[in-house]
């Protein structure tokens, strides 16, 4: 890791550093412009909101997916070439007979991602604090009976089946255990997203040695991205009826009920589409946990998922240097 950053730093002048430097600062002040116009149709409408702290919510979702997008693309641009990188600085063939150097190889490229894309994962950590801090806020509304008006009429926790008391007591308890599952995995989806994108990519640069390869394979998996997170984006948005140009079921087919395709399809929406941003704003988890039997569980899965993409990115890269060290790669 210490190599390949300072080789990195080496190619890198100090007048390169200064270029980067300015170009986030750029796309930080470019955020929330870009927000603000999306939300409010290029300002020919305004930004309709039931409280003043929803305004952030709406200005900055749009420029947070984008840049969601961009750092997953990064990401995957990044790792794709790493064998093709190290033949041309003639290294691959000594890493390669080293004990585990193809290993080595792959997971310091693999972590050197997080390193470079750093800003942009401040970025995302910061705006989901601000997002949470606003998503308590409005837990204290309404007398602190926030929480019990978003579970009312929810299956199950909004049906009483025992006492009264005791059924709200519960309910309330697990509504607020479930919607902080929710944010916990809102937080890391930023970080296991990363992760797995890169270790697609460098899974990828295993078959691509050539530079043509190499630049088909970066476009069939920017073009793959950009499908997946629109599709999701479009199939959560008809999840929350936010969407009138479809429905859940043309969008996923035939499905065994609506309830379960608009449950899979808000899944579909948070996982995939714009990274849990979705879980911490509280009029949508509210749609999500009223419209569909036992959507209250929608944020537990997401929990789930990005556990299982971390896992499953730590697995590809094992399996990426297996694939580098065969010997018909020599």
């Amino acid at each position: 890791m210490r190599y390949l950053l300072l080789r990195e730093g080496r190619r890198m002048s100090r007048g390169s550093a200064v270029v980067r430097g300015l170009g986030i600062a750029f796309i930080v002040a470019l955020l929330p412009l870009g927000g603000w116009l999306v939300a409010t149709r290029f300002g020919t409408q305004p930004i309709e909101v039931d409280n003043r702290f929803d305004a952030i919510y709406r200005t900055l979702y749009w420029a947070l997916v984008a840049l969601q997008v961009l750092m997953r693309i990064s990401a995957m641009s990044a790792t794709i070439g790493v064998i093709a990188a190290e033949e041309r600085q003639q290294t691959w063939d000594t890493l390669k007979i080293t004990t585990e150097g193809a290993l080595l190889t792959m997971k310091a490229r693999w972590a050197a991602a997080f390193y470079r894309l750093l800003p942009v994962l401040i970025i995302l950590t910061l705006a989901r604090v601000l997002f949470i801090l606003i998503a308590l806020y409005d837990l204290t509304t309404f007398q602190g009976k926030y929480i019990d008006i978003l579970l009312g009429g929810t299956v199950p926790l909004g049906e009483p089946h025992l006492s009264k008391d005791l059924a709200e007591s519960v309910g309330v308890t697990a509504g607020v255990i479930i919607a902080a599952l929710g944010m916990t995995a809102a937080l890391i989806a930023p970080f296991t997203a990363l992760a797995f994108d890169a270790a697609i990519g460098l899974l990828v640069g295993t078959a691509a040695r050539s530079r043509f390869a190499g630049i088909l394979g970066q476009l069939g998996l920017v073009l793959a991205r950009l499908i997946i997170t629109g599709w999701a984006l479009w199939v959560g948005a008809s999840a929350l009826s936010l969407s009138p140009f479809s429905s859940v079921g043309f969008v996923l087919g035939s499905a065994p009920s609506v309830s379960l395709s608009g449950w899979l399809g808000a899944f579909f929406g948070v996982a995939e589409g714009d990274l849990g941003l979705t879980m911490l704003h509280f009029p949508y988890v509210g749609r999500m946990w009223a419209d569909y039997d036992y959507g209250v569980f929608i944020g537990v899965a997401f929990l789930g998922y990005v556990l299982l993409q971390a896992a499953l990115a730590n697995a590809i890269v094992g399996m990426a240097a297996r694939r580098a060290a065969r010997p018909e790669r020599l």
